[in-house]
């Protein structure tokens, strides 16, 4: 996207007049459950009478509608897309979306397709130490693309460089996520394929060779059919038959999303018979669980700490602005590395 320059916006906006039009709307500071807010709606048809851009930057739009007006405040940046789609924006310093104002000739996606896909595996993978535990199979089922490495990543690098088969099933693509980089380099529409990007890369650092996207839309978990979602997981259960199942806690998962996919992993679980259910680590931080009173597994992963930083920096429009800031402070480097070498599990009865 490029930053608003006033009199090429409004000559878009002059183009719109008149027709139909799919409307993408959105403000966010985060979907995390504490102080968090935001709202978006996708596909509201209208059909613009008049458009008009004001402000020194950031901006504000208003769409005059046939019923109404359309406003959104806090834009910087814009583009027309390929698919004839006017996307505008608003990001922060951190390269964090805070307002989205788009509008399609077409309807916008809402779902992505279920599919498997194989990650490369990396000329020269990190050294490991032994397993956490002697596993069959390992089965990880999470919400986002990054929530594999920024939670378990030390984890699944042990189990994998040990030959245990990893697999990953993500539910969403992450594409209603904040961060698009730093500086933004990413849109709310380009922001899905990216991340799957990331993610397959990610997963080839970690060793990870089967990774599955489930389509659910993100932000949209904990609004599904949650035994529908235990049939997809339940699928892959059957699949993959692992003996230890790692996912995100169903009440202090620290996001809806989180636990909305850690309880339905739970449920496909108990619906196996009792021999054929694998162990349940719900990933949880030490934050949380002490708040919960919680009963903690620590891992330390420092001998997969290299395959974990790898896969951190592959996720490159979520970790960017971190990086950045940990490259030039060491002992927020430190502190950082301290923290991220061991991982917390909380055991799950099933």
């Amino acid at each position: 996207m490029q930053r608003i320059e006033v009199s090429g916006l409004l000559r878009a906006l002059d183009a719109l007049r008149g027709r139909t039009w799919y409307l993408h709307l959105e403000t966010t500071a985060g979907a995390y459950t504490e102080g968090g807010f935001g709202a978006f709606i996708r596909n509201a048809r209208i059909v613009v009478r008049g458009a008009a851009v004001r402000g020194n930057g950031p901006y504000r739009a208003g769409l005059e509608t046939e019923t109404g007006w359309v406003y959104a405040e806090g834009l910087t940046d814009w583009e027309t897309d390929a698919g004839g789609r006017l996307l505008m924006a608003g990001y922060d310093g951190e390269g964090r979306v805070t307002v989205c104002c788009e509008l399609s000739p077409t309807p916008f996606e809402v779902e992505g397709k279920q599919r498997r896909i194989a990650p490369p595996v990396a000329e020269e993978a990190p050294a490991a130490g032994p397993p956490p535990s002697p596993e069959r199979a390992v089965l990880a089922v999470f919400a986002h693309p990054d929530d594999e490495t920024f939670g378990c990543g030390g984890t699944l690098a042990l189990y994998a460089r040990a030959g245990v088969p990893v697999t990953y099933a993500c539910a969403t693509r992450g594409e209603m996520g904040r961060n698009m980089g730093k500086p933004s380099f990413a849109s709310r529409e380009t922001l899905a394929d990216l991340r799957v990007r990331e993610l397959t890369a990610a997963c080839a650092a970690l060793g990870v060779r089967d990774l599955r996207l489930l389509g659910v839309w993100d932000k949209t978990s904990e609004f599904r059919d949650r035994d529908e979602l235990a049939g997809r997981i339940g699928a892959i259960l059957a699949e993959v038959k692992p003996s230890l199942l790692i996912t995100q806690h169903p009440e202090f998962g620290g996001h809806p999303d989180h636990c909305a996919v850690g309880a339905a992993a739970i449920a496909a679980v108990r619906r196996l018979p009792p021999a054929e259910r694998p162990r349940v680590h719900c990933m949880i931080s030490p934050r949380l669980a002490e708040g919960a009173g919680l009963e903690v597994r620590t891992i330390d992963v420092e001998a997969g700490l290299a395959a974990k930083m790898a896969a951190t920096a592959a996720h490159r429009s979520q970790s960017e602005a971190m990086l950045q800031r940990t490259a030039v402070n060491p002992e927020e480097a430190a502190q950082r590395r301290e923290r991220v070498r061991t991982e917390r599990y909380v055991v799950v009865e099933v």
